[in-house]
């Protein structure tokens, strides 16, 4: 017998209640006929991560529960199936605050799992629907120093949800005695939900000792969610010897959050010997700097500049699609704004903020405070984008008052630049969308590329055969790709990627998204030898190839050794030869 297609199946359960209504004991199910073929074990396994998905996201507490016994059940589902379950119960007691019916200490053996994917969903899980019983595991997997990264991360933000004594005593405990600084640093951010004070003398103790090297977002998030923790941090370090290139780090990331916060930007500023920051400038004073951009300024320095890390520009803005989408795309900007404009909004951004990138402040029910451009809303949940780029989810019933704000780049971000490489940087802005080398680009290449962050061995020793590529790189979650932006013209400057002065093998991903099915042309610009693919198909050995694919996700998979020559680059553009009925779309974004 056929199956019938997915989209009609549902449309008949949910239109013609073709299975009938659940049993007379369980309140009203808005997803009753699919909870009734769930339940009769005649739904094919292809067919059970979707409508495990729709029961996650409309059914209630006794619903769930079905979800949550076959869950249990190692039988009763395919290892992707679990998973899905596992991410739906989650983001239903996060998101919709509704938790499977009845005892939940069952979960707790999920946390014994040999698939790590599941043991991981599973802390996060207990977590989400508050399982008292899980707390010794997860107080296990925090202090344990040979357990996975990513599960004691997991079982130290499961402890901070749970709260407690015994959270509070862990976490304290593993900010003082953890031998890796990011547990530390992680265990004193979980601590600002217990103790503002506590948690900032913590953090003072621990960058003492921290380096350049390490990671400061998450630490100084956490502060910067509550409504005191930015001023207690301060106050923390103001008696704390931090180093100058520590104190820095700090300060670009604390701009790069978006955030200027004038207390602890005095006391950052201070210890990395950086000259506070200037006030607004005045109109005399852009007419003189707008001339100065003009008889000074070189637009090559300044995309050069607009590409630096600690600048974050690139994180906020996009240009070309390729970028941040916290603020506003920048393609086009010199086209249609004078230069005087382009300096005023890189030298005072709140002087003239459009409505759609002014960010709105949400104070939460447990004393966060959470700031973002507004995605989308809807009757559960609000959807912020915060200015590193996150997609933020948070619960409407969570939140106590919501307000305007201000933009999203912070005052001052420009003290990290000379003078020079001020004007450098209006110089190439104000060139954006002019015709020229910076002109808008009509040619469809690849801007965002995505780079893998730790290559196996085998893709790296040698070009490696299709198994390996399926199994090493196709299989990929989001989480193992970082994301690196080709510059206007398209070019991508591998140097960047270069480890040192050393010849270097990157594996590089470009995507886009086939709406309607054809032959696509795709040209390659490379100064260094690599190998390509379409998905998991190996591409003919030409700069120049034509494809046929159908609708849906692709990518062009670029396998390239970087050599230690000067200036190694790469240009990648997808085309429509004659005649060809494709439709496509190349993906951008962060």
């Amino acid at each position: 017998m056929s199956l019938l297609p997915h989209s009609t199946l549902i449309g008949l359960l949910f239109v013609g209640g073709l299975f009938g209504q659940i049993s007379a004991q369980e309140p009203p199910s808005a997803v009753g006929p699919l909870l009734k073929l769930y339940r009769s074990g005649k739904l094919p396994p292809e067919r059970q991560p979707a409508v495990i998905e729709m029961i996650c996201v409309r059914g209630n507490e006794h619903d769930l529960r079905v979800v949550l016994e076959k869950l249990i059940d190692p039988a009763s589902m395919t290892a992707e199936t679990r998973q899905k379950a596992i991410a739906g119960l989650t983001d239903a007691a996060a998101t919709r605050k509704i938790k499977p019916a009845g005892d939940l200490s069952d979960l707790t053996r999920l946390l014994d799992e040999s698939d790590p994917n599941v043991r991981l969903g599973a802390v996060q899980l207990v977590a989400a629907c508050h399982v008292a019983q899980a707390t010794p595991s997860l107080r296990k997997l925090a202090l344990d120093e040979n357990a996975d990264q990513d599960l004691r991360r997991a079982a130290i933000n499961g402890l901070v949800t749970f709260g407690g004594d015994t959270s509070r005593e862990t976490l304290t405990e593993l900010a003082q005695k953890a031998t890796s600084t990011r547990v530390r640093l992680q265990a004193a951010a979980g601590l600002v939900g217990f103790d503002v004070k506590l948690a900032a003398n913590q953090s003072a103790n621990i960058l003492t000792s921290a380096t350049p090297q390490d990671d400061f977002v998450l630490l100084l998030d956490s502060f910067f969610a509550r409504k005191e923790g930015s001023q207690e941090l301060a106050i923390s370090l103001k008696s704390t010897k931090l180093s100058i290139d520590v104190a820095k780090r700090l300060l670009r990331t604390m701009y790069g959050m978006g955030r200027s916060d004038a207390e602890l930007s005095a006391v950052l500023s201070h210890a990395a010997g950086i000259v506070a920051d200037a006030h607004p400038p005045k109109p005399e004073e852009i007419a003189a700097l707008v001339q100065e951009v003009s008889d000074k300024g070189d637009p090559a320095r300044g995309e050069r500049i607009f590409r630096r890390a600690d600048l974050s520009c690139m994180r906020c803005h996009s240009v070309s699609r390729a970028g941040g989408q916290v603020g506003p795309e920048l393609s086009a900007v010199g086209g249609t704004s004078p230069v005087d404009y382009v300096a005023n909004s890189i030298l005072n951004p709140n002087l003239a903020v459009k409505e759609q990138y002014v960010t709105r402040m949400f104070e939460l029910s447990d004393g966060k405070v959470l700031s973002g451009v507004v995605v989308d809303r809807d009757d559960t949940r609000v959807r912020i984008r915060d200015a590193q780029g996150k997609l933020v989810i948070i619960p409407r019933a969570d939140i106590e008052e919501e307000t305007a704000g201000v933009s999203m780049m912070p005052q001052g971000l420009t003290k990290f630049l000379t003078h020079d490489e001020l004007l450098d940087l209006i110089r190439f802005v104000s060139e954006l969308g002019k015709p020229g080398d910076y002109a808008v680009q009509t040619t469809p290449r690849i801007q965002r590329w995505q780079l893998m962050a730790n290559p196996a061995k085998e893709l790296i020793a040698e070009v490696p055969h299709l198994e390996h590529l399926r199994q090493y790189v196709a299989g990929l979650g989001p989480e193992a790709w970082s994301s690196i932006y080709a510059r206007v013209s398209g070019i991508l400057p591998l140097e960047e990627l270069r480890q040192t002065d050393k010849p270097t093998v990157v594996i590089l991903r470009g995507e886009f998204d086939v709406k309607e099915a054809g032959v696509v042309a795709v040209h390659l610009e490379n100064t260094e030898h690599y190998q390509a693919w379409i998905d998991t198909e190996p591409a003919p050995s030409t700069s120049d190839f034509e494809v046929t694919l159908q609708p849906g996700r692709h990518a062009l998979i670029l396998r390239v050794e970087i050599s230690n020559r000067p200036n190694p680059e790469l240009r990648a553009a997808i085309s429509h030869p004659a005649g060809s009925t494709a439709r496509f779309e190349i993906i951008g974004g962060m």
